[in-house]
């Protein structure tokens, strides 16, 4: 949790702003477009899901204008400004401590009322606020508009109707900010809207509070939120004033409350002020359609008997355009452009004009290890693509909702099917997105649980070994691995239940209403995939491939070999093949590629396109020779399931916060590895003689 500074309450800071540059603090509940609007304005390239929590980090951006510069701080969506959640705390900090110029408030358009709760807490601040009400086309489709006169004139201050994915808006958003960054932001309504907001008794607190301070000689900037979260009993505040025992005996005394518990009160009362506003600014046009589209859908896509199957027939579906038909065409055309266009001409040119045949080896090693990861690209992507729809459309939320009865049994919360999901994309941000999880406990335990999810670095791995000996049940055979993991997960929860359970953690998650998926999210989506296989291609994947060809093609004595059971690799390789003697595949090879995994899970298959043969019907051959297909199996499970990716250990451990729980996770993982992968090997035989006949 961050931590809140004193200093920061106390002193009372002039704002220190650089001529032409405003400091603009993005905030909004989750899943109002806040990421959308801050693409929008400063062109980067951000992924945005359909869920809430995806922004749990700020981001950062800059709008350029000649009228001056906007830097933009998109910061975690939250429900209010309480310290419940690191992102509450997150939010609530940047805003105290770091004198933002403007607080763009955005909200979406079609569920005002709740939005509202969060911005009578931002309108507390010295900051001046603009509300930016977006998605307002959708509310007029609803048969609704709003009276912005009437509610700019109510709350006080500046409102901006934007459509951030349709591009409508945003330029009018922009000249309001230039407008109140010179001093027209304010109406003669913002104080009288702050007083609005609470009855008699609150502000009479506030203002007994605001005397006991005076009284004490301090002064504070933003100080009718302090006084107000001090009335609340929010402990990061009242610790941070360092006050006494009388002290705080004497602000207990101003906080006894003769009906509703103080903090309760409070949050009615504000409530009742957004039902109120809502009330006077919202005109329904046309009262014929009540029930919303979203929840007639919802109806069969969350039904009791019909839910599931269709989660099933989706996840089918996903596989089968990914790895059925179209996904091994799209295969095969990748590595025959690889193959014939690129690695052949390169390696003939190599020829022609005399090359050693040391550079012509290394040459070989290289293009076809990368081209080997390279190949399998173009199904990944699809499989990207399709998970990108799910979230943008709405569905990934019910996936949510759908699960949750599971979870509960497991021990999770159906808000951690969310990081889970995320998982079968890049354990990395799958772990990173662990922090929508308020409990910690929770989420520790789906921090454990994220590597029994096969992320799509393992893709080129199992697609290599399902088309040498599974080429005809690739589906199958890959909704079996996927689902091995799925069951593994599973079962280690239940054994976690009993260290990390928590019986009163809670489950809040909105589900947003259904809608066409955004191209320019899509592409946002399958770019940055793309783009970081190809970096991995470009970085990690080309420097094993080139560690590997040198450690393989030298012996102990640095002298070039022909045969590589002479070399360094083999040397180190043999050390550890002992232990997968059990498993069926315990060569040093083998060992090799997956000790190279442990950089990124791409390198097993380069890897292995150097160590196994330099050209494809090469390697085929060898592995066919070195594996049998219990073992190819039982491979293929323990990629599955061992240690993640070194990046991915590197933030499990910032995010468990102990050295010792990331050393438990991983020797759990590598543990279990091991002993499914020796048991699915040793009974995978029998199994196969069914599997064949079907």
């Amino acid at each position: 949790m961050l931590s809140f500074h004193k200093s920061q309450i106390i002193k009372k800071n002039e704002f220190k702003k650089t001529p032409g540059v405003i400091k603009a603090a993005l905030v909004g509940n989750p899943n109002v477009g806040k990421t959308t609007l801050f693409n929008r304005l400063t062109g980067s390239a951000q992924y945005v899901g359909n869920w809430p929590g995806v922004t749990v980090e700020r981001k950062e951006g800059t709008v350029r204008d000649s009228r001056g510069r906007i830097e933009i701080v998109d910061l975690p969506g939250v429900y209010s400004l309480s310290p419940f959640s690191s992102e509450e705390i997150i939010t609530r900090n940047y805003i105290l401590e770091n004198n933002a110029d403007l607080i763009i408030n955005i909200i979406d358009a079609t569920n005002i009322e709740r939005n509202l709760y969060l911005t009578t807490q931002l309108l507390e601040f010295d900051a001046p606020v603009l509300i930016v009400l977006n998605m307002s086309d959708l509310l007029k489709r609803r048969g609704k508009i709003i009276n912005f006169c009437e509610f700019e004139n109510i709350i006080g201050v500046s409102v901006v109707s934007i459509s951030a994915v349709k591009n409508f808006g945003i330029e009018s958003l922009i000249d309001k900010i230039f407008d109140i960054s010179n001093n027209k932001f304010k109406s003669e309504n913002f104080d009288k809207f702050k007083r609005n907001i609470y009855g008699s008794d609150i502000e009479n607190k506030i203002n007994k509070i605001r005397y006991f301070f005076n009284n004490l000689g301090k002064k504070f900037k933003n100080e009718r939120f302090i006084f107000l979260k001090i009335l609340e009993n929010d402990q990061l505040v009242i610790s941070s004033l360092k006050l006494n025992y009388e002290n705080i005996k004497q602000i207990n005394a101003i906080r006894i409350s003769n009906t509703l518990e103080l903090e309760e009160k409070i949050a009615k009362e504000r409530y009742a002020y957004a039902i109120k506003i809502c009330s006077k600014i919202i005109i329904d046009e046309s009262k014929i359609q009540k029930t919303k589209i979203s929840r007639k859908i919802d109806k069969i896509i969350t039904g009791k008997y019909t839910a599931i199957p269709i989660f099933l027939f989706i996840v089918i579906a996903i596989f089968y355009s990914a790895f059925g038909p179209m996904g091994s065409f799209l295969e095969n055309s990748a590595r025959f452009i690889i193959t014939h266009g690129i690695a052949e001409p390169i390696k003939i040119l190599l020829n022609q004009i005399g090359a050693n045949y040391v550079i012509q080896g290394f040459v070989s090693a290289v293009l076809n290890g990368i081209g080997e990861v390279i190949a399998f690209l173009p199904q990944i992507l699809i499989l990207f693509g399709a998970l990108s729809l799910l979230e943008d459309s709405g569905y990934m939320a019910r996936g949510a909702f759908i699960i949750d009865s599971f979870m509960r049994k497991i021990g999770l919360s159906g808000k951690a099917f969310v990081p889970l999901v995320m998982g079968f994309g890049c354990n990395v941000p799958a772990i990173l997105s662990t922090r929508i999880l308020e409990n910690k406990n929770e989420k520790k335990m789906a921090i454990f649980l994220i590597p029994f999810m096969s992320c799509g670095a393992k893709m080129p791995v199992y697609l290599l070994f399902i088309n040498i000996f599974f080429p005809n049940h690739k589906v199958l055979v890959l909704i079996s691995i996927y689902f091995l993991g799925i069951v593994l997960a599973t079962l280690s929860s239940l054994l976690f239940k009993r260290i990390f359970f928590d019986p009163y953690a809670s489950f809040i998650m909105e589900l947003p209403d259904y809608k066409w998926p955004s191209l320019q999210n899509l592409y946002l989506h399958v770019w940055e995939r793309t783009k970081d296989f190809l970096e991995r291609a470009g970085t990690l994947i080309f420097g094993s491939v080139i560690i590997v060809w040198f450690l393989q093609s030298f012996n102990l004595k640095f002298k070039f070999i022909q045969d590589s059971s002479q070399s360094i690799l083999a040397f180190f390789g043999n050390l550890i093949a002992p232990i997968f003697r059990l498993c069926g595949f315990g060569n040093w090879k083998a060992s090799v590629s997956l000790l190279t995994g442990m950089i990124s899970k791409e390198t097993i298959v380069s890897t292995m396109a150097v160590v196994y043969g330099s050209e494809e019907l090469t390697l085929k051959k060898t592995i066919l020779q070195e594996f049998s297909a219990s073992a190819a199996i039982a491979f293929l499970v323990f990629v599955l399931i061992y240690l993640p990716c070194i990046s991915a250990i590197s933030v499990m451990r910032k995010e468990l916060g102990s050295r010792s729980l990331t050393i438990l996770a991983l020797l759990y993982q590598t543990s279990i590895a091991w002993l499914v992968s020796v048991l699915v090997f040793q009974f995978s035989k029998y199994f196969l003689l069914v599997f064949r006949r079907i």
